[in-house]
């Protein structure tokens, strides 16, 4: 295996772990639900639309924000972060994931686009009979 692929793998791995761990709320009919309005479908929040989350966690102290910042990602509120989700499971400040380390922006993208590629080829040219 490509020591590329290992690394991208591990990075995948650890940042399905930490969102599972923070408990990240990534489905958008619950964030409407809790009258949130997620700029994607994932449930990320944009800076100018942040302040709907701090008003939400103001008053729902069991949920807290996570920022993603400088190819990082922070379990805690980031001013100036480039997107920020919703969680609701741990809410330690001081765990974060760097996706990026051992691999730069290029080799992120290459090897991410060679793992996704066949398995969104498969799901558009699927057999639904």
């Amino acid at each position: 295996m490509d020591p590329r692929r290992k690394i991208f793998d591990e990075i995948s791995d650890d940042l399905h772990t930490f969102f599972k761990r923070v408990g990240k709320v990534w489905v958008y009919d619950e964030l409407k639900f809790l009258d949130l309005e997620p700029e994607m479908m994932t449930g990320e929040f944009r800076c100018y639309s942040v302040q709907s989350l701090i008003d939400f966690c103001a008053s729902n102290p069991e949920y807290h924000i996570i920022s993603r910042k400088d190819c990082k990602v922070y379990n805690k509120f980031m001013p100036e972060a480039r997107a920020y989700y919703l969680a609701d499971g741990d809410a330690e400040p001081e765990l974060f994931v760097d996706f990026m380390r051992g691999l730069d922006v290029h080799e992120l993208l290459q090897v991410g686009y060679t793992v996704f590629t066949p398995i969104v080829g498969t799901i558009k040219g699927g057999n639904d009979a």
